[in-house]
């Protein structure tokens, strides 16, 4: 496995690996309509316009999963002074084969800040499981919006 920094080369790997494994982990989980409208473009021309603070997963030749951090944390996050995790995605192949791990300790080895943060969709249960075998806990703060729920968690 490889662990690369984005940018304009790979950002398109970046864009589909987001889009793609919102398609497979999200559906039942939040509306179609959101889901049908992700578009692998518009990640992948974010990931152009700012590629700080996020990275791609290869593995068996192909982008497996991505990352993308904050070094500072959102206001309305419940610990100012943590970095946040604000995009892990990993293909359903690719998933359990340690891709996951490798790219959030790349992030927090990026990161100056001691505490994380992240949210995590309610009822995306291998998600939750992933994030409370990394050390992560429930803060009980909860962000509802766009018909999602979210459930902060913090290291």
């Amino acid at each position: 496995m490889e662990i690369v920094s984005v940018c304009a080369e790979n950002a398109e790997d970046f864009g589909r690996v987001i889009c793609d494994a919102w398609g497979e982990t999200y559906r039942g989980l939040i509306p179609d309509e959101i889901l049908d409208g992700r578009r692998a473009e518009r990640w992948t021309e974010r990931a152009r316009l700012s590629p700080e603070n996020k990275f791609i997963a290869y593995a068996d030749g192909e982008a497996a999963g991505a990352v993308g951090f904050l070094p500072r944390a959102r206001d309305f996050c419940t610990c100012e002074e943590s970095g946040e995790i604000v995009a892990l995605y990993v293909l359903k192949k690719f998933q359990c084969k340690g891709v996951g791990k490798a790219l959030m300790e790349r992030a927090f080895a990026e990161m100056t800040a001691r505490r994380v943060t992240l949210f995590v969709l309610k009822g995306n249960v291998n998600a939750i499981d992933f994030y409370k075998h990394m050390g992560f806990e429930f803060t009980g703060k909860v962000l509802d919006e766009n018909g999602m729920t979210e459930l902060e968690m913090l290291i």
